[in-house]
């Protein structure tokens, strides 16, 4: 990424300034909830939570996307994002930075770092302002934390009278961090990725499928130190410790995404709906199933939505060892910390009010009420996390204030 990173810097400004464009985006986000033990937060990758009693502003952020038109068929792009992080660098601040070639309008050609195109939102779900949610549905959107792909990507696009027709396959790898109890932190990364993405969009209507492949290309230290220790114990002891071990080797595992999305909108109500599936060979994550469905209307400069989001895993807990000794104990519960890390069974009802204040400013309010059946959760960081005593049921206050400049 640093080489497209010089490309921006030694564009020649000045004879390139009519081909030049800049733009600018930032949300200010306010959190409050009454969780004592399950600590707010967007995504996975994010190592600050909001608690009971707290004002959490860390879904703040902040960036700006650069696009230069070298020719009329040629076209640099980069995006920078500032936002919560456990690592400020380089590598995590360029969100995208790729080269784009169009020969005509049918095709289109990208090469560097794209968005990985696993959602409706890919292209713009750092960019507040562009869409009605607080934020993203978190059953959804924050179970993956890849969002960008360092590879290239070929489009096709075809316009019927009834629509546009387009596909897309992608190749690449990822990296992205998982942040989690305990100072736990994997910067985890995916080869050998590809997919396909299909879409058709025709008046009111946008319906897209999505199909995605790649396999495990790293582990964590944790992972490592865990097999030792598991190694150690006789299968007598232990009787499903070989399964555990597998499940434990997570390099070279291979992970499939599936989904389906559609979206509504008529200029008065609107409806969207996505639907993912994910499957592995791997005992961290069987299988993952996760939608919401959102609905709503305009009035005005207003927007009055509803949402309910869900997701599911049929992930199960390991059996303990037949006999119980304090160090067998730790292992046994630091091992289903880690292979209960995606056991995840919950669902959010959320109501949103969206306001544009003026051309490039709005202000959304969004109340949510969360069920878990399955804690701890890999949406959440945790307190008192020993103690098994966690809140089943929440609610979540979510304000923020949508720029783009």
């Amino acid at each position: 990424m640093r080489l497209f990173f010089l490309l921006f810097i030694f564009i020649p400004f000045q004879a390139a300034a009519e081909q030049l464009k800049l733009d600018g985006f930032a949300t200010v986000g306010l959190t409050i909830t009454d969780s004592k033990t399950a600590g707010i937060r967007q995504h996975i990758s994010q190592p600050s939570a909001t608690y009971e009693n707290e004002f959490g502003f860390t879904n703040s952020s902040a960036g700006g996307q650069i696009e230069w038109q070298a020719n009329s068929s040629t076209q640099l792009v980069g995006q920078v994002l500032f936002k919560d992080n456990q690592e400020q660098n380089l590598d995590n601040i360029i969100q995208m930075a790729f080269l784009r070639y169009t020969p005509n309008a049918n095709w289109q050609i990208r090469f560097g770092r794209t968005g990985l195109d696993l959602f409706m939102m890919t292209e713009h779900r750092d960019i507040g302002y562009t869409y009605t949610y607080d934020h993203p549905p978190t059953e959804f959107y924050a179970i993956v934390p890849h969002q960008n792909l360092d590879g290239a990507d070929i489009k096709y696009t075809y316009s019927f009278s009834e629509g546009l027709f387009s596909s897309k396959f992608f190749v690449g790898r990822s990296t992205a961090p998982i942040v989690s109890d305990d100072n736990f932190f994997w910067d985890v990364e995916l080869k050998s990725l590809f997919g396909l993405v299909l879409e058709w969009q025709s008046y009111d209507w946008t319906l897209r499928a999505n199909y995605t492949a790649t396999q495990s290309g790293n582990e964590n230290e944790q992972q490592k130190q865990l097999r030792a220790a598991l190694a150690q114990i006789p299968n007598e002891i232990w009787p499903q410790r070989p399964a555990l071990l597998e499940s434990l080797n997570i390099i070279g595992k291979r992970f499939n995404y599936s989904a389906l999305g559609i979206r509504y909108d008529n200029s008065q109500w609107f409806a969207q709906s996505e639907l993912s599936y994910i499957d592995s060979n791997s005992q961290v994550l069987k299988a993952l199933t996760a939608g919401y469905a959102s609905v709503g209307f305009y009035y005005n400069n207003h927007t009055l939505m509803t949402t309910f989001a869900q997701v599911k895993s049929n992930n199960t807990t390991p059996q303990r060892p037949l006999i119980s000794s304090g160090p067998l104990d730790l292992l046994y519960n630091t091992i289903i910390r880690h292979t209960n890390f995606y056991l995840v069974d919950q669902n959010t009802l959320s109501v949103t009010l969206r306001t544009e204040l003026n051309d490039s400013l709005a202000v959304k309010v969004q109340l949510e009420h969360t069920a878990v059946d399955s804690l701890p959760s890999a949406f959440y960081l945790h307190r008192d996390i020993e103690s098994g005593n966690f809140d089943n049921s929440f609610n979540t206050l979510g304000i923020s204030l949508n720029w783009v400049f």
